[in-house]
């Protein structure tokens, strides 16, 4: 089988899932130790795909509530200010970031209109 047969016989075999996550708000989900975790949108998936990437088979792929990319992205700004604030006092300087000022930002972000 060519390559792009293969990947057409991939995108095809994905279009229960990508009408199964337009239906109920989910997204695409992925982890493994080569990409790590990847989300996506459907929208965002179909446009990758479009230009060759995430060409993986359903097996490869769940759907899951974007709340829970959500959660994973406040974690890492935990441990990144938390990272900032330690090494900041190793080094004596004054500068250190509570952990309001980064929801205050979010805040602020999720009040603009997103694309």
């Amino acid at each position: 089988m060519s390559v792009s047969v293969e990947k057409q016989a991939i995108l095809m075999s994905l279009q229960p899932l990508f009408e199964e996550a337009e239906t109920s708000g989910r997204w695409f989900f992925h982890e493994s130790v080569e990409a790590g975790q990847v989300w996506c949108s459907p929208e965002y998936l179909r446009l990758q795909q479009s230009k060759g990437e995430y060409v993986w088979a359903p097996e490869h792929w769940e759907l899951r509530s974007p709340l829970g990319y959500l959660d994973s992205l406040r974690t890492q700004i935990e441990a990144q200010v938390k990272a900032f604030n330690d090494l900041a006092g190793r080094l004596g300087h004054g500068k250190s970031f509570k952990l309001s000022e980064v929801e205050s930002g979010l805040t602020t972000f999720r009040g603009r209109e997103r694309r």
